[in-house]
């Protein structure tokens, strides 16, 4: 008799059908409080996302527009440079062809010398060494004169004139043979070198 009130006792109670119901709906709510707060972490981190991205974006494109504005800047600085050194070049250029200028400018009435002596020489009916002495010495003055730019200025009877390279010393009647406006005649001849006029023709002119 008393092992079984013993069994009894032992024995565990038997579960109600309204609470293990109860227990299921508890716990299924649980679990679903638990998934809905997983949700809102998950939607809270992917607008968190979404604003970091655009951040980035937007940083992104700032840098973009530096990177754009310093390239610019460098360009710009590139070209002033390049073309300051154009100018520094051509500067220096012209320098070093004024400066040939200038020298050839105060060898001119030598030169004219020795082509006074060497028309005197002929004309006086001269020959002999002493006379192709002057004649090779003009030669090889004029040849190293022209490797330096020097050119002479066209001036002969007929040459239209022109104020830029000729200086109208004396005028004349013009006449069928000399028009209007032309060189009737050359007393001193002219010079250029490379391009720019270091002594004007003086010249006779038929107005």
């Amino acid at each position: 008799m008393k092992d079984k009130d013993n069994k009894k006792k032992n024995a565990p109670e038997a579960v109600q059908p309204e609470q293990a119901a109860a227990d299921t709906a508890e716990k299924q709510a649980a679990e679903n409080q638990a998934a809905g707060q997983e949700k809102e972490k998950s939607e809270d981190s992917v607008t968190v996302t979404r604003a970091k991205l655009e951040e980035l974006n937007a940083f992104v494109k700032s840098a973009e527009a530096k990177r754009d504005e310093y390239l610019s800047m460098a360009q710009r600085v590139q070209a002033d440079f390049d073309n300051y050194r154009k100018r520094n070049a051509s500067l220096r250029t012209e320098v070093a062809d004024d400066t040939v200028r200038e020298t050839i400018k105060e060898i001119l009435p030598s030169l004219d010398n020795l082509e006074r002596a060497l028309d005197a020489a002929k004309k006086a009916g001269e020959e002999g060494s002493l006379l192709k002495g002057v004649e090779m010495t003009l030669r090889g003055f004029e040849e190293a004169l022209n490797k330096m730019g020097l050119e002479r200025v066209e001036a002969a009877p007929g040459t239209v004139f022109d104020p830029e390279k000729h200086n109208a010393v004396m005028m004349t009647e013009a006449d069928e043979e000399h028009p209007e406006g032309t060189i009737v005649e050359c007393f001193q001849t002219g010079f250029a070198v490379k391009g720019k006029v270091v002594r004007y023709a003086m010249v006779r002119v038929a107005n």
